[in-house]
């Protein structure tokens, strides 16, 4: 099908100066045509849909990087990972990925589902089975005996097993291999100060993954286990919460490990916006709430890792307690009012950066033509009041109509 989108202005992703009056031209799935409505010409508006939204904004959809499809979000999480079924787990998961598209995300990557009910999942967004984003996956996450999400990890200790469960990974499809270098919140027991791998064991998971054209998200709240994950070359660390093995401390910033972060263009989800949506919804916090105990501590730690040249991509952690799956405008807004960068660079994170750390910014990520019709006209001008991101009024995912002009098509 072919569509003609016109809006007030255009932000393409690439952080560039705002284009008014903007026009994208859409034929199949791919974006044909990036221009001012006035250089709209006879071709382009032949047997085209057109939606011309005054008062709009055109945009890349967003990249949702850090999700748990088969999470319920809801405050007893834990207990229905740890008892519900993979058919549950399934219908938990054609909602989840369906909620996701209704408000804009048109790529998701999930990082760590039971592999019995991940794989299905994608499989049925690509045949047309349910409606949903563009969907990476990751599969089971690797962990220790014991270790952060076991329950629906793969353990693996040595460096041996670790490297066959990345190898069994690939076998199935995964996308990208995720590994649990430190404890998490989610699993009690678990220590998010200490590592639960070394260096060394990190760094054959990285070299046999790049072996096999995967990259390596890695788990990691322990300062310990950034070091780890640095060192060892992982890809993308997801939280990089700098936690103290000093239980009487909470941080233990490192700030030439965060240059060696930025020298090596090794991505940051630092999932910032998940202490935001607790205090939204009325989550008590806890004595040992972790990194976002001190939130303006843990604020001024990532201004500073941004400062130095560290790039930020935009996971919500989707299917944790309070993260929903439709909540990914809540990531921008944080970066932009506790984080203190600018709408333009928090867009930008959230489409053309989040696209080059999946490998996939010859497809996504930005509007430019030969690249995938992943477009939403938002309401307003988030260039100058990030909030209207929660307002997307029209979605067009791989060149099909989700959303038109506020009403929901799927």
């Amino acid at each position: 099908m072919k569509f003609v989108l016109k809006a007030d202005r255009l932000i393409d992703g690439s952080a560039t100066e705002v284009v008014k009056n903007a026009a994208v031209v859409v034929e199949d799935e791919t974006i044909t045509k990036v221009c001012s409505q006035s250089e709209l010409n006879s071709v382009d508006l032949d047997s085209a849909h057109i939606i011309d939204h005054s008062g709009g904004t055109l945009m890349p959809g967003f990249i949702e990087m850090h999700s748990h499809i088969h999470c319920s979000a809801e405050s007893d999480a834990y207990e229905h990972i740890t008892t519900e079924t993979n058919e549950t787990f399934l219908l938990r998961g054609s909602q989840a990925v369906r909620s996701s598209l209704s408000s804009g995300v048109t790529t998701m990557r999930d990082l760590g589902s039971r592999n019995e009910v991940v794989f299905p999942l994608r499989q049925s967004i690509e045949e047309g089975i349910i409606p949903g984003p563009r969907l990476l996956v990751a599969g089971t996450p690797i962990t220790t005996t014991g270790g952060h999400c076991n329950m629906f990890g793969t353990e693996a200790d040595s460096s041996e097993q670790v490297v066959r469960a990345i190898r069994n990974q690939f076998k199935l499809g995964a996308d990208h291999i995720k590994i649990m270098s430190t404890g998490g919140g989610f699993t009690p027991g678990t220590n998010v100060r200490a590592p639960q791998y070394d260096w060394n064991t990190l760094k054959d998971a990285v070299e046999d993954a790049e072996r096999l054209g995967l990259k390596v998200a890695a788990h990691c709240h322990a300062t310990e286990g950034v070091k780890n994950c640095v060192k060892a070359g992982i890809h993308n660390l997801i939280h990089c919460s700098w936690m103290s093995e000093n239980p009487d401390e909470l941080y233990d910033y490192d700030p030439d490990v965060a240059d060696q972060i930025a020298e090596k263009g090794i991505y940051v989800d630092p999932t910032l916006a998940l202490s935001h949506l607790n205090n939204l919804r009325g989550r008590v916090k806890r004595a040992d709430s972790g990194a976002m105990a001190d939130p303006e501590r843990r604020f001024e730690i990532l201004r500073d890792m941004w400062d130095r040249g560290v790039k930020f991509v935009t996971g919500m952690d989707s299917g944790m307690t309070n993260a929903h799956f439709d909540d990914f405008a809540y990531i921008p807004e944080v970066m932009v009012n506790s984080m203190g960068i600018s709408p333009m660079e928090a867009i930008t994170c959230a489409t053309k950066t989040s696209a080059e750390c999946l490998g996939k910014e010859n497809e996504i990520g930005t509007i430019t033509p030969g690249k995938s019709a992943d477009i939403l006209i938002v309401n307003g001008d988030p260039s100058e009041k990030i909030e209207a991101l929660h307002n997307v009024d029209t979605i067009v995912s791989r060149g099909s109509l989700v959303k038109e002009l506020g009403q929901l098509l799927i």
